[in-house]
């Protein structure tokens, strides 16, 4: 008996003191619940008081908000003050009605004194002399203007007739604050009863007014009040519903008030929402014995008292008011399953020592076995901290001088570098973690052999109904297949780097066109088992690619061919034979996109085109300007001899009478001859200035940006270069330019290029000539941007396209010869310019395009 007493002491021991530890835990966690079950109550009590104070104050500055607004308006009428109390109304949904109720004698005065139209409220002025005429007996004042939120709220009508509520004026009056009367039955048409206080603020007359100047020698009189009727119910609700439901009921009475008054809400918790007040509005039984917290609030001349009262559903740890027991029970379940684990552990210890024998035996015949390799074979225990056993072969690794009779796994693990230690170190953990087998592979520089590579592998050993036991493995030589592997390696990492960074499309095929490997995802489904490498390819090109692919497999020669895809991008192929013993075995087919190149050459030429052309307009211009200086000063010397004879050939007639020059009578000959030498005239002086704004348009641009350009003669000398293309496609283009516009600094000449491409573009828009242009020119009103609007009634600007238009090289003019330059290149003139470019599509029909430019303030 002793001895058993002896062998399991703990257990007892265990479990005594695990008895004691839970009740005392027990206890504690009870105490603990109830301070928190109280502290949380006074929180969310503390919660619902404030939010209903908040409400009351918010509530009462109604008042004082329509009290500024008489302050602050000499004159509002009956919609001004609804419009304003009805946005109160929606702000408080808890305020029934808002009411202004004007003092007769106070009104009488002011209209005796004050000149029409000067009043504080312009209804009071108007009804002076209807109100006057009344009775102002104690109690009466009657309503003027209202606000409310049902329709049983009217102007005229005298709420509460009654001696409380002249009590109530009267004590508003004496305070000059708001005064608040106790809780009142308000019936409602069609709705039910409800509730309410009424709350009356004076208002006095401003300072300076007539009315007020007055009051300066005898005591003040108001105005009249304004009148707030406040759902005593509505209010609580909404105070309370913002908060979280937590089981809390409110009472809500009026401590100035006497007897049965005092009592004004109960609010019953929405967890208990069938509770209900006792006699006299007191709480209800079932609560008189739960936490409860009051506090005493002002509304205005009154004061009302909050008392918030637990229910026994009050939403605190009520999910751990049992934990106690749970604790109590939970701990003496844990000791007894400790005691049972230390009697278990008790009697395995003794089977654990039959068996250490039988385990010392099989050590020894592995022993014996693993000496006889040339593998190292190691074995630690389960936790790694200590190293079981390593073959005699490891001083090969670690040289001759190792002892191999360590236990430390120092002794294995030092034989590496510090990372490589580390990482064997971090295998081994994980084989402890996942219990999952590893093998990496590491170099080791000492030994009697130099740097060799060893592969180290790890096995779990478990034996059968128990974790890990052991952890068993063994190093192995592969340093010769290492290297041959590393090379191999490194040569195809680089291989495979350059072949996928590559920029283009690679991918080699076979003879069959077939796709046997590619640098990325390929663009389109190639379909089939095979991947045919043509279906990469449009419909049209792909006939053409399977000729050149079958020409590079005869010859071994290089192919290359070019094509445009639907996209308007266009791709270059090249196929490269991939040869062997002077034998083609595969292509290599490359794909690139040149489109960019593309488009660089096709702007190279577009710019040698318009080079060239201005350097021919230049040599046009002077062509012509010789002949025409010709003409214009022939026509200015027959014009002279015209007049010269005309005195002649009229005596001539006088004498001779009537007679013919080319077949026109005298007066006939004068009137022609005359208006042809005009018309010569000013059409060789329009050749002369079509002349010079051609030259003007040839002239080198020098790229100077610090030029006074005038746009109200820019635009003029613009629509007349375009003279021949506006009469090609519309009979209406107007200009429409003010007297005077500021100047704009910049480049003329650029300025002159953006104005004709948007010209240009609003032209080529119209589907027909009866279709106009407008080109107008406006200041801000600030004074700061000029504005030039160029308005046509084309065919306007598709939504799919709008935000494209300025891309460089996008255009819906291809076969025109269109370029996409035109906008791109104005949209960046305009913005070097300090300007923005806009475009608008017109509700008619056609597009807007603004050109805001900023205009040269002068110092």
């Amino acid at each position: 008996m002793f001895d058993h007493l002896r062998k399991y002491v703990a257990a007892y021991v265990v479990a005594i003191g695990g008895v004691f530890l839970t009740c005392l835990s027990s206890w504690n966690v009870r105490q603990e619940l109830q301070t928190s079950h109280l502290k949380e109550f006074q929180w969310a009590a503390g919660d619902r008081i404030q939010s209903v104070r908040a409400l009351v104050d918010q509530g009462l500055d109604a008042l004082v908000e329509i009290r500024g607004l008489f302050y602050a308006a000499q004159g509002i009428d009956e919609n001004e003050f609804r419009i304003f109390a009805d946005s109160i109304l929606k702000r408080r949904p808890y305020i029934d009605r808002l009411l202004w109720a004007p003092l007769p004698t106070a009104l009488t005065e002011m209209g005796r004194r004050s000149a029409p139209g000067a009043t504080p409220t312009a209804i009071a002025a108007a009804k002076v002399g209807e109100i006057a005429t009344g009775s102002a007996q104690a109690g009466r004042v009657p309503v003027l203007l209202s606000a409310s939120r049902g329709a049983d709220a009217a102007q005229g009508i005298e709420p509460l007739a009654t001696g409380e509520l002249a009590a109530l004026y009267q004590r508003a009056m004496k305070s000059g604050s708001i005064a608040v009367s106790g809780r009142i039955e308000l019936e409602r048409v069609g709705r039910e009863t409800a509730y309410v206080v009424y709350a009356v603020l004076p208002v006095y007359p401003p300072a300076g007014s007539a009315v007020a100047g007055a009051a300066a020698v005898k005591p003040a009189t108001p105005l009249g009040f304004v009148i707030g009727v406040y759902d005593i119910e509505e209010l609580v609700h909404v105070a309370i519903s913002l908060l979280e439901p937590r089981g809390v009921e409110v009472l809500v009475r009026d401590d100035s008030a006497g007897g049965d008054g005092q009592f004004l809400l109960f609010y019953a918790s929405r967890l208990e929402p069938r509770a209900s007040p006792g006699v006299s509005g007191r709480l209800p039984a079932s609560d008189e014995d739960q936490p409860r917290m009051a506090v005493t609030i002002p509304v205005g001349d009154r004061s009302w008292s909050i008392t918030c009262v637990a229910t026994h559903t009050f939403r605190s740890a009520e999910a751990f008011t049992e934990a106690h027991w749970s604790v109590l029970l939970g701990g003496i379940l844990c000791t007894a399953l400790l005691c049972y684990y230390l009697v278990r552990s008790r009697r395995e210890l003794d089977n654990r020592i039959a068996l250490t024998q039988t385990i010392y035996e099989r050590e020894e015949l592995f022993r014996q076995l693993a000496e006889t390799v040339d593998v190292v074979f190691w074995a630690t225990n389960a936790d790694a901290t200590r190293l079981e056993y390593i073959g005699p072969a490891f001083r090969q690794i670690a040289g001759q001088g190792a002892r191999l009779d360590s236990a430390a796994p120092a002794l294995m693990l030092d034989v590496f570098a510090p990372a490589d230690r580390q990482t064997l170190v971090e295998a081994i953990g994980q084989l402890q973690a996942d219990g999952g087998n590893f093998t990496v592979v590491l170099p080791v520089s000492g030994g009697d052999r130099g740097r060799r590579w060893l592969r180290v592998c790890g096995f779990p050993v478990r034996e059968p109904g128990r974790e890990l036991s052991r952890i068993v493995g063994f190093f192995e030589d592969i340093t010769e297949h290492k290297l041959a592997e590393d090379a191999l390696r490194d040569s195809e990492a680089k291989l495979r780097t350059l072949f996928n960074h590559s920029p283009d499309l690679l991918f080699t095929v076979d003879a069959e066109a077939n796709i046997l490997l590619t640098n990325r995802t390929l663009p389109y489904p190639v379909g089939g088992g095979e991947k045919r490498s043509e279906l990469i390819l449009p419909p049209g090109v792909r006939h053409g690619y399977l000729q050149k692919l079958r020409h590079v497999f005869a010859s071994g020669h290089i192919e290359h061919c070019q094509y445009t895809s639907n996209d308007a991008t266009w791709w270059e192929i090249r196929l490269v034979p991939i040869s062997s013993a002077n034998v083609v075995m595969a292509a290599m087919v490359v794909i690139t996109d040149i489109t960019e190149n593309r488009k660089l050459q096709w702007q190279a030429i577009r710019s040698a085109r318009l080079a060239s052309l201005g350097v021919l307009s230049a040599g046009i211009a002077h062509e012509i300007n010789n002949p025409n200086h010709a003409i214009l000063a022939n026509a200015s010397l027959l014009a002279r001899i015209w007049q010269d004879a005309v005195p002649i050939l009229n005596e001539y007639e006088q004498e001779q009478g009537d007679f013919l020059l080319a077949g026109l009578s005298l007066t006939q000959a004068r009137e022609t001859i005359s208006r042809g030498m005009n018309d010569i005239a000013e059409n060789a002086k329009r050749i002369r200035k079509i002349v010079d704004n051609l030259k003007h348009l040839g002239k080198q641009d020098d790229g100077q940006m610090d030029e006074r350009a005038d746009l109200g003669k820019i635009l003029p000398a613009v629509v007349t270069l375009l003279a021949a293309r506006i009469r090609k496609h519309t009979d209406a283009l107007t200009l429409d330019l003010p007297t005077a516009l500021p100047p704009v600094r910049g480049n003329v000449q650029q300025l002159e290029q953006v104005f004709i491409n948007v010209i240009v573009n609003a032209l080529e828009s119209l589907p027909d000539r009866s279709r106009s242009v407008t080109i107008s020119a406006s200041v801000d009103s600030a004074g700061a941007r000029l504005v030039v609007q160029v308005e046509d009634q084309g065919r306007g600007i598709p939504e799919d396209i709008r935000a494209q238009i300025g891309d460089p090289f996008f255009t819906t003019k291809v076969d025109s010869g269109g370029t996409g330059l035109g906008l791109s290149i104005s949209s960046s003139i305009v913005e070097k310019h300090g300007g923005v470019l806009r475009f608008e599509s017109n509700p008619s029909g056609g597009t807007t395009v603004s050109i805001d430019l900023p205009v040269i303030r002068e110092e």
